[in-house]
């Protein structure tokens, strides 16, 4: 069996014992084909977190995969590692007998929301450095497959960083099911005697799986994909007043600011700029597996890598709110495109022309991304004498 062929079995065997949350399902599987992939699995209890988690893990890693529960009390001896006692009793070694969560190719965490900070901040520092620390003795992680799941609605929830949470590729919602779902729960259950999870097969060895991610790890995009990533993800960055410097957040700093109705104004904190990375990893992937990606393929996945990476300034229901943002960025790229305002900025690049900096200078004040990069030209422009700099986008900007 092909590698492509043994991955689409894996999504099929899972879908199989997994009702409901299929678009769920796809991701999830997709963001294991590169190398350390992360995934967090969000819900409310009893939704089939830990479920979903332990299907991807055996169907990939077999018995080689390690849960830790953070509803456990779990130790920091149990995560990353503790001293071999006889060692130091007998010859006054150090010795370090790494954990099985270290050493595992599969590493699971159920509740990730009730691990003590101490614990999650080893976890985060093997998740960024691929590395990790005890006695003062530190240990490589190789390559492994990580998946957490939590309910943050929990009452013991620790409020963990940020930072720990941007480590995440992409974050997963699962929703309640349905009474039809309900109905074939209860088939599934009846016809697995109870056992969804241990009659789950190793589809995947983690050998043809290092193979699978070297393979879209090689994967090339054009330039035309390259971009659309790119500007997609500066979109929600973007802020002509300078939110990331700026002591005040959105919407006071939007007040008076003329890109109101963009984008920008209903972000409060933007994502980072791993969202860029994970973004380019999981469209790899999607090619390598299906053999294309659409402009609205990258919009639909960037839907799982934005929403624990960046806070709106008003939130109904979280991914509807990222859905609707990101259908008024497919209208904006269309409209992009119609003014081929990219053109327009690279011609401009070459060297200055008054007509075409009138009509970028129109441009701009309807797209913030543009304006960013004009105003980086006018800079020079102005440095050079070609242009005062009270005749300037920044200055029009800056007074509105």
């Amino acid at each position: 069996m092909s590698l492509k062929k043994s991955v689409l079995k894996l999504r099929e065997e899972v879908n199989s014992r997994f009702v409901g949350n299929e678009e769920v399902v796809d991701i999830a599987i997709l963001n294991q084909l590169h190398r350390r992939s992360s995934t967090l699995i969000r819900a409310q209890r009893g939704v089939g977190k830990s479920t979903l988690m332990l299907l991807i893990l055996r169907g990939i890693t077999g018995e080689d995969h390690v849960v830790i529960s953070g509803a456990s009390e779990v130790k920091r001896g149990e995560v990353v590692g503790r001293l071999h006692i006889p060692s130091l009793e007998k010859e006054g070694v150090e010795k370090v007998l790494w954990a099985t969560f270290v050493n595992a190719k599969g590493k699971g965490i159920d509740e990730v929301n009730r691990l003590n900070p101490y614990t999650t901040s080893n976890i985060h520092h093997m998740m960024q450095f691929g590395e990790v620390w005890a006695y003062g003795q530190r240990v490589k992680v190789g390559d492994y497959i990580l998946i957490a799941n939590e309910n943050p609605a929990d009452p013991t929830t620790f409020i963990h960083p940020p930072p720990f949470y941007d480590r995440f590729d992409i974050c997963i919602y699962l929703k309640s099911l349905s009474l039809s779902d309900k109905f074939k729960l209860q088939s599934l259950l009846d016809s697995y005697e109870g056992e969804l999870v241990e009659s789950m097969p190793q589809v995947l060895t983690f050998e043809e799986l290092q193979s699978i991610r070297k393979e879209v790890d090689e994967v090339e995009l054009d330039s035309e994909t390259i971009g659309l990533i790119n500007m997609l993800v500066r979109d929600f960055q973007a802020c002509v007043r300078g939110r990331e410097h700026s002591e005040v957040k959105p919407p006071i700093l939007c007040e008076g600011c003329h890109f109101l109705r963009d984008v920008c104004s209903n972000i409060k904190d933007p994502p980072s700029e791993r969202s860029t990375i994970v973004l380019t990893q999981l469209v790899k992937a999607k090619i390598w597996l299906e053999g294309k990606v659409s402009q609205d393929d990258v919009l639909s996945l960037a839907l799982w890598v934005f929403p624990h990476r960046m806070s709106l300034i008003k939130t109904r229901s979280l991914l509807n709110d990222i859905r609707e943002l990101l259908m008024r960025e497919r209208v904006k790229i269309d409209e992009r495109v119609n003014r081929r305002q990219w053109l327009i900025l690279s011609k401009l690049m070459n060297g200055f022309d008054r007509g075409l900096y009138t009509y970028a200078r129109e441009v701009a004040v309807e797209d913030p991304v543009f304006a960013e990069e004009l105003m980086k030209l006018e800079k020079a422009w102005v440095k050079g004498g070609i242009l005062k700099e009270e005749d300037t986008l920044g200055v029009y900007l800056r007074w509105r």
